[in-house]
């Protein structure tokens, strides 16, 4: 075990040195040399044999009748070689008017540069997906060779930006933002016609256009309490999966709507809450329910909203006579 630990051990090193060598190679300059100073600047001598540029420097022409060793450049640093560029920026660089930057169709990203896929495009890594807004949070990543925006985004712009999804009540700039069903965009996500804002799941959930209909959720049953001139806020209700009145309320017309029940003598705004002890339909009379047959009737109202004349007449009479006679 010993001797195959100490086998492992130095091929490990042989091919670490082969690294380091090819490494090295990349950099020869072509000049046989004893010593380092029969290298150029910015050069030594490897191993007596040959000149290697040092670490930070490429081997490349200096001009159209010299090369040498010339340093690396990164993003905006001068640069004589597209070579001084590629070393720090990668194949997507070049030395352009004499200062290093990416080439047309890449951007920069983390000190390198990346060729710029939009969503929808191939890709091969995350920074390739570029939407011209650098620093985090990413909204584009690469999936399976393609750019993707991502959860809950949608793309925009042929595929140049990446947009959250909005919910109820959250601002919008289009139809699409909306996710979820029953929601359009009117400057903010809101619940389309025949649909309501269900609060606990900041959802919309189709309304219910008639009574004995199946439903989920009281809110599903508002608009058939009542009218929608004249509503009767929990009047209609979701019980045992299917909209019905109240048990304080009645249905009443056609189709039937309900209405809290109001009793003669009872505070009204409509004829249709208005209904006696025996079921009777009534009517609302001067802000109270009444009807035919049933007391307090309308008699009783009109004697209540009003005081005649001549008793009042007769009363400031016998205050002033008491008055005078003091």
């Amino acid at each position: 075990m010993g001797g195959l630990g100490l086998f492992l051990a130095l091929l490990a090193l042989v091919g670490q040195g082969n690294v380091m060598g090819q490494g090295a190679e990349k950099r020869r300059t072509g000049n046989v040399c004893s010593v380092d100073m029969d290298c150029p600047d910015n050069a030594f001598c490897r191993q007596s044999s040959y000149c290697v540029c040092k670490d930070g420097f490429v081997y490349a022409a200096v001009n159209s009748t010299h090369k040498g060793c010339l340093k690396e450049a990164r993003s905006g640093e001068p640069c004589v070689q597209h070579i001084q560029c590629h070393s720090t920026l990668g194949v997507h660089s070049e030395c352009a008017d004499g200062v290093c930057a990416c080439v047309g169709t890449a951007h920069l990203e983390d000190d390198r540069c990346y060729e710029t896929a939009v969503v929808g495009e191939r890709c091969v890594v995350d920074q390739n997906c570029y939407l011209g807004e650098p620093g985090p949070p990413r909204q584009a990543f690469c999936v399976r060779g393609y750019c993707t925006c991502q959860l809950q985004f949608s793309p925009r712009d042929n595929g140049t930006r990446c947009v959250r999804d909005a919910t109820l009540g959250e601002e919008c700039e289009d139809q699409l933002q909306c996710a979820g069903p029953g929601l359009q965009c009117r400057g903010t996500c809101r619940c389309r016609e025949n649909w309501v804002a269900h609060n606990e799941t900041n959802s919309c959930v189709e309304s219910v256009k008639a009574l004995n209909d199946p439903c989920e959720y009281d809110v599903q049953c508002d608009a058939l309490a009542g009218v929608p001139e004249a509503r009767s806020p929990g009047a209609a209700l979701c019980l045992g999966g299917a909209c019905s009145c109240a048990y304080s309320a009645h249905a009443v017309g056609k189709p039937p709507r309900c209405w809290h029940r109001r009793r003669p003598g009872q505070e009204c705004r409509r004829d249709e809450e208005c209904v006696s002890e025996e079921n009777e339909p009534g009517y609302c009379l001067s802000g109270r329910c009444t009807c035919k047959t049933c007391s307090p009737d309308a008699r009783d109202f009109g004697a209540a909203s009003t005081m005649s004349q001549p008793p009042l007449l007769i009363a400031a009479i016998l205050a002033v006579a008491a008055i005078l006679r003091h």
